[in-house]
């Protein structure tokens, strides 16, 4: 099987897994484009990848209730990428994802016991813009902002606080797809005017934007048929793999 022929299929099953769950486009993708290509071929690609798969996503849902995230938060994000994309270039990240893996395992416990045990949790169906100011949420920012530019996996801190706030289904993913939105337009942005991303990595975009694409609508169709509690087991299990994933990450 050709690398291109490969990639292609790869970049399908993550937009796969992403429509499905909203999450874990670049966490599936990044373990095995580093091992066939480099980390410093697939980080900056998949900052285009990103930058669309949630753009698109979030035409998909058209959810309005996200506008009331405050602007602050996308402020600390900005200023989080800039560090992460100086951190790439610049240093090692493996013991940041040992103790990320560590932190989101625990969390997976957690949730799933919740989940299991706890049979009247009540989902919320707004978003108080007060959440999104508070110090604990401006850190969450800045981190998100951080992983963008060095690994582009933003997910893991943004989905764990999500989901302590239970917003419906709908909302959580939305919100998801606006935060990574932002974070990978900018970590593309920083990694375009670093030098990381060049000519052969925007052929290997538009060879692999048919096959995210068509991924992406399949995941789609299969989320509109989950409950709000079967949806959040999944986003628990794919949290988990994706800490598994970061783990085997080449180091490139």
């Amino acid at each position: 099987m050709s690398a291109t022929l490969l990639l292609a299929l790869l970049f399908f099953l993550s937009a796969l897994i992403h429509g499905l769950v909203g999450f874990a486009f670049a966490l599936t993708a990044l373990p095995l484009i580093a091992l066939l290509k480099g980390v410093k071929f697939a980080v900056p690609l998949l900052s285009l990848f990103s930058f669309t798969v949630n753009l698109i996503m979030l035409f998909i849902l058209r959810e309005k209730r996200i506008l009331q995230i405050p602007l602050s938060f996308f402020g600390v994000i900005i200023l989080g990428v800039f560090l992460g994309v100086k951190g790439f270039t610049h240093s090692s990240e493996y013991t940041l994802r040992i103790i990320l893996f560590l932190a989101i395992f625990i969390f997976f416990i957690w949730e799933i016991y919740q989940l299991t045990y706890q049979r009247d949790i009540k989902f919320t169906h707004q978003i108080d813009p007060q959440v999104f100011r508070n110090p604990k949420a401006l850190m969450i920012a800045l981190l998100v902002g951080f992983l963008a530019g060095l690994l582009n996996t933003p997910g893991p801190p943004i989905v764990m606080y999500l989901t302590l706030l239970r917003f419906d289904k709908n909302l959580f993913k939305a919100t998801l797809q606006l935060i990574f939105a932002f974070s990978s337009f900018n970590a593309a942005i920083n990694h375009y005017l670093s030098g990381n991303l060049n000519l052969e990595l925007f052929k290997i975009y538009l060879i692999g934007l048919p096959f995210v694409l068509a991924g992406m609508l399949l995941g789609q169709k299969i989320y509109g048929k989950l409950s709000n509690r079967v949806y959040y087991y999944l986003v628990n299990v794919f949290l988990l793999i994706s800490a598994l994933l970061l783990l085997i990450k080449s180091h490139g």
